[in-house]
């Protein structure tokens, strides 16, 4: 495919300090072994894309730590492949306001060594396996300037201001958008993934950093949609979307529905990719009782798992029962310790007989490393 991608592996787009405390977003983990950054790369090579940058904006350690040289992915390549990128990546650079149109405009030199006619732009905030390929050709058909990506069908709860005040004509061609809108006109959510040609790109973002008019950036988008053909492009493919507490806990107690996994992990478009850990088979205890949920190699279980994501490494001792609930990598639920509705980070440490309850909408939280 004559594309390459950029992904913005940042958190702007993202309300949920909790989760983001020590890491980016796109390195969040979800689904007992994976990255939200996996689906966003999988989409990418399953479009034949092979030309990926990755720009980082900060704690970016787990990101590169997860993702390494691309090998998954098989973006290790001499000519090509995976590139990291900073916000600040250009002689001279500077960081004003740490928007979007700002990172990219540092990373002008990356755009112009590229060699293919498109980009592909994501973010990282969904859990989804959309076909790129299909949006690229969609964007060609229309000869469309840019082409916005819409989803029809998220499975999870997310919050209302997400919706967006967008309005189109009969040949889907943009006519307003509005992100910010709280009485929405749709019910589309945006995936924050756009396709531009490369040479356009690159005078758009020349022009929206300069802003001779004194735009602001919901003007200048509008402007934008005025002057040029900026179509829409909405898909039916299944998307968990991910942004606060209680979105990532439907989301993955969404995982638990076999066609909702069908979807995701066995597309049409392709596979959804993830560093290979070479961790012992899951081991159960005489007592141990499970019942649909999601178990990850590595974990131990004595105790009850009831409607829950266990991680890898993950263990729930003797007596403990843990139910509608998230467990990341190397955490630990003490004997008799009773969690509903909770998401505990990496290395937390739940105390003997504690009791943790939340609710869908408002799930108790323990921070990495936390000890409760």
């Amino acid at each position: 495919m004559d594309a390459a991608g950029i992904i913005l592996a940042d958190n702007i787009a993202d309300l949920s300090a909790q989760l983001t405390e020590q890491r980016t977003l796109a390195a969040l983990p979800f689904g007992g072994k994976y990255r939200l950054i996996d689906f966003s790369l999988s989409n990418m090579v399953n479009a034949d894309i092979q030309n990926v940058g990755v720009i980082l904006s900060q704690q970016y350690d787990s990101v590169m730590h997860h993702v390494q040289s691309g090998m998954e992915w098989d973006l290790d390549r001499k000519r090509g492949g995976l590139r990291y990128l900073t916000p600040l990546s250009s002689a001279g650079a500077t960081i004003t306001e740490g928007t979007r149109v700002e990172i990219l405009r540092n990373n002008l030199f990356y755009i112009r060594q590229l060699s293919e006619k498109y980009i592909v732009l994501t973010g990282t905030g969904y859990a989804g396996a959309l076909d790129f390929a299909a949006l690229v050709e969609h964007h060609i058909e229309k000869n469309a300037d840019i082409t916005c990506l819409f989803s029809r069908n998220v499975v999870n709860q997310t919050p209302l201001y997400k919706r967006i005040g967008l309005v189109t004509d009969r040949d889907d061609r943009i006519i307003s958008f509005d992100p910010f809108q709280f009485q929405a006109l749709s019910s589309e959510l945006t995936m924050n993934t756009c396709v531009i040609e490369r040479e356009y790109l690159m005078r758009m973002l020349d022009t929206l950093t300069r802003n001779p008019r004194g735009l602001t950036p919901l003007e200048a988008l509008q402007d934008l949609i005025d002057k040029r053909r900026v179509y829409a492009y909405f898909t039916d493919e299944m998307v968990i979307y991910l942004e606060d507490l209680s979105s990532y806990l439907s989301g993955s107690l969404a995982l638990l529905d076999y066609d909702v996994r069908r979807q995701l992990f066995h597309a049409e478009s392709g596979p959804v990719l993830t560093k290979t850990k070479d961790s012992p088979a899951t081991r159960y205890g005489k007592e141990a009782k499970v019942s649909n949920s999601i178990i990850a190699d590595g974990a131990v279980i004595e105790g009850e798992v009831r409607n829950s994501v266990i991680f890898r490494g993950a263990r729930v001792r003797k007596n403990a029962i843990v139910e509608n609930s998230v467990i990341m990598q190397d955490s630990t639920v003490g004997e008799g310790a009773h969690l509903n509705h909770a998401i505990l980070d990496k290395e937390v440490m739940i105390e003997d007989g504690r009791l943790l309850s939340g609710y869908l909408t408002h799930p108790f939280f323990c921070r990495k490393g936390e000890r409760i």
